[in-house]
């Protein structure tokens, strides 16, 4: 199931890519590509702590302490997607998050990031009794 999750991280994490790309070339404007920017770069960081989620409960009981890791990156990311959506609601001004298209990308970044802690919460609770 993580290894879905790891999959779909990094689809996202594609889509932020192609948004960012959009934006160099001039087909998005900045404040349409910042969210899903943001969120792309999030999808990246959460394959990653995915992979380690993975690794973690591979490990068993010996496991537990990556699994703390993962979860405390994890709270991390969430807390780096907030910061950076903000950031840029301030840089950009209201039209970066009240229409519709950034307003998707926004739901994205923070439900994937929302989605990795439970995943790391999870991997804390099985790998704690083995």
């Amino acid at each position: 199931m993580i290894a879905v999750v790891a999959l779909a991280d990094c689809l996202l994490a594609l889509l932020g890519n192609m948004a960012w790309q959009g934006r160099r070339d001039g087909s998005f404007t900045p404040e349409n590509a910042m969210s899903f920017t943001v969120m792309g770069a999030s999808a990246a960081v959460g394959a990653l702590l995915a992979v380690l989620a993975m690794s973690a409960l591979l490990r068993g009981r010996q496991g537990h302490g990556l699994a703390r890791v993962t979860a405390n990156l994890a709270w991390l990311r969430l807390g780096g997607v907030i910061l950076a959506l903000a950031v840029g609601a301030l840089t950009f001004g209201a039209s970066a998050v009240a229409a519709a298209f950034p307003a998707f990308g926004i739901v994205l970044a923070v439900g994937d990031a929302l989605g990795g802690l439970v995943v790391a919460g999870a991997a804390v609770r099985r790998t704690r009794d083995g």
